[in-house]
């Protein structure tokens, strides 16, 4: 077990704020370390260490939504979702809408319910 849980805790914090308003890349990822909250072990410190490292390394990356030269705005919305990947068996989804061909609204969530097939997942 990781020593310092209280260190976890906010560190995770931190990157669920970073994840949630500025960096969608890194959603899926954060959703998933947070699943340990209370109970990390010493590789999801060294996960939390690397995505640090990612972070620090793609902090040129931004967010910028510019205006269009048509009166039409492009909205793109994707979505994923594995299929009972968790213990719990419940899955994973995930959306991220575009405007413009910037994301503007993501969000990566475990399912409420155990879904019976790869299909109900989606």
């Amino acid at each position: 077990e990781f020593d310092d849980q209280t260190l976890y805790r906010s560190v995770i914090g931190s990157l669920l704020y970073i994840s949630t308003w500025t960096r969608p890349d890194i959603s899926l990822s954060v959703n998933l370390l947070s699943r340990h909250v209370g109970k990390a072990k010493e590789f999801h410190w060294k996960c939390i260490k690397k995505l640090l490292r990612y972070l620090q390394h793609t902090k040129s990356l931004s967010l910028l939504l510019e205006p269009t030269h048509t009166d039409i705005a492009e909205l793109c919305c994707y979505t994923d979702a594995d299929w009972a990947s968790d213990k719990s068996r419940r899955s994973t989804s995930g959306y991220i809408m575009f405007l413009n061909g910037c994301p503007v609204f993501w969000k990566v969530l475990k399912q409420n319910f155990v879904s019976c097939s790869s299909t109900e997942a989606e």
